[in-house]
């Protein structure tokens, strides 16, 4: 009977990156395997600490632990580590199974992501001047696993003009957001995987909206903002998932509405009343 390689289990389920450094980890020496047989192996990797790894082969494929951070046991979802790959290699070699070469690598590991972590870390560190290109494919290429469910691609924005010059309406601000609230009704809408690109349109909107303040009636803004507020509310609690912490590209976008607003001249007659509409905002900043 063929034996069977626990490096061909393990590859196509594997970041590539991760997959060199098990090798480097290999060709390092840092691999003491404990016990082994035909069907599971122990070992110990020597890496920042010393860490444990088990690898068995199931009817279905692979088990495999680790005790290291990065395969984080408290998840349903086990990445495969770097000692884990090391451990494979090892044990496969141990009964004359050959490492996979660069070509089977490239072929089968989990690509690159487009994004690096910087520019995600970027992102969430100042939400207000987010790349909402970034934003958009953020879920797709940070899935678990590399591969996100198949979903509805959905448009930058909703319909609404751009001209910095022309009034805003507290109509045409309700169409657009009916407009995106209806893209939830694609048939391949995923309340996860086009959430980041339902809120990057939320920004696209807020920010089009900052800029034709200047041209809109201060009281007719302070509408607006209401407005959007409470779209935002059940945007967030219903329309997408927001298990990443999207509201805070969301708030912040709000949030510079609403400080531009404050900064408007009005007459001393009307302040009062404006101010009275405006602090509505702050009444409201916590109702989720």
């Amino acid at each position: 009977m063929q034996m069977r390689s626990a490096t061909e289990l393990l590859l196509n389920k594997t970041n590539e990156e991760v997959w060199y450094r098990g090798e480097d980890y290999v060709d390092s020496g840092r691999v003491n395997i404990i016990k082994s047989g035909e069907k599971e192996v122990k070992a110990a990797v020597r890496g920042a600490k010393r860490y444990v790894v088990n690898l068995k082969f199931t009817s279905g494929g692979i088990s495999r632990e680790c005790n290291c951070p990065y395969a984080d046991r408290s998840s349903s979802y086990s990445p495969i580590c770097k000692h884990m790959v090391a451990v494979a290699i090892v044990w496969d070699e141990m009964r004359s199974i050959a490492r996979p070469v660069k070509e089977e690598i490239k072929s089968y590991a989990i690509a690159p992501p487009l994004i690096s972590r910087a520019q995600i870390n970027a992102l969430y560190r100042n939400p207000l001047k987010a790349d909402l290109e970034i934003l958009r494919v953020l879920a797709d290429e940070t899935a678990l696993g590399g591969k996100p469910r198949p979903h509805s691609r959905l448009p930058k924005m909703p319909h609404f003009n751009t001209d910095k010059n022309r009034p805003l309406s507290l109509k045409e601000v309700q169409k657009a957001f009916r407009e995106i609230e209806g893209w939830t009704n694609y048939r391949m809408y995923d309340i996860y995987f086009c959430a980041d690109e339902m809120v990057a349109a939320f920004c696209e909107v807020m920010r089009i909206i900052k800029k034709r303040l200047v041209a809109t009636s201060p009281f007719v803004g302070i509408e607006i903002l209401r407005e959007a507020q409470k779209f935002h509310y059940k945007f967030i609690m219903e329309l997408i998932d927001d298990s990443e912490g999207l509201h805070e590209f969301t708030e912040a976008h709000l949030e510079d509405v609403y400080q531009s607003l404050k900064k408007f001249d009005v007459l001393n007659k009307e302040k009062a009343i404006f101010n009275q509409r405006l602090q509505k905002f702050n009444e409201h900043r916590d109702d989720y």
